[in-house]
């Protein structure tokens, strides 16, 4: 049976991650299943899965040596844990989910501290930068929401010198610009898709976009490298994002 894995650590965290998850595995078609790496500090991991009826597994162990084999189980399908990270840091989220994300090829969502997720996901809001790698990975994302219903946000950032030249002055080739940019890298039909084009830097404009819009969750689609130079959106969007986001690993 397909599951969804929910890193349950010690802190306030646990709940929204729980949460998350549970609106994850609707959406996957899957099951929760919780897991709770021991710690000294004392855990509310057993009353929230018995309250939320979710099973509990505990072990002993490094937390990102038990999360990332504990991820490597054919029937995990993704993998909810906390950012434990401070909005606008040094680092974008903690330790544990930076090496998680990083090590798990497989879609991890992260929560971010002070989070408020539902149960159930209705709106998502998907960054599409306009390359053949990423729009596969987020094309396959986009499709399954279209299966379950769900309101679907594209975000296409323009740089100001990529912003086409008609757009201020010809309503008409900026309707064709835009259906013929959604046919191009979105393989589902368009009826559930929003367009939303904004000009500025992707990285600094996606978290208050989908704060604006009301989103559910971000997803993005990326390389998972973190090296100097790599995965500046990323970065971004988990220092600032008050919102969970889906990291799909591009292939």
């Amino acid at each position: 049976m397909t599951k969804v894995l929910a890193a349950l650590d010690s802190n306030a965290s646990a709940q929204p991650v729980l949460t998350m998850a549970i609106a994850l595995a609707s959406l996957f078609d899957a099951t929760v299943v919780a897991l709770h790496v021991r710690e000294n500090a004392p855990s509310a991991a057993t009353e929230l899965t018995r309250a939320s009826g979710v099973e509990l597994r505990e072990v002993d162990g490094l937390p990102v040596q038990q999360i990332v084999a504990a991820a490597q189980g054919p029937e995990v399908a993704a993998v909810a844990l906390g950012a434990r990270g401070v909005h606008g840091g040094p680092q974008p989220a903690g330790h544990t989910a930076l090496e998680v994300i990083t090590r798990v090829a497989k879609p991890v969502v992260i929560v971010p501290p002070h989070a408020l997720p539902h149960e159930q996901i209705s709106r998502i809001l998907v960054p599409l930068e306009g390359t053949g790698e990423s729009s596969r990975a987020l094309d396959e994302m986009i499709k399954l929401a279209r299966r379950h219903g769900l309101e679907i946000l594209v975000l296409h950032v323009h740089s100001p010198a990529t912003v086409p030249a008609f757009a201020d002055h010809d309503p008409h080739a900026t309707q064709a610009w835009e259906e013929e940019f959604l046919s191009r890298y979105i393989s589902t039909p368009h009826d559930p898709v929003t367009l939303l084009r904004r000009v500025g830097v992707a990285a600094d404009d996606i978290a208050a976009v989908a704060h604006d819009a009301a989103a559910d969750l971000i997803v993005l689609a990326w390389g998972q490298k973190l090296d100097p130079g790599h995965a500046r959106v990323v970065s971004e969007t988990l220092a600032h994002s008050t919102i969970p986001v889906l990291l799909l690993p591009a292939r």
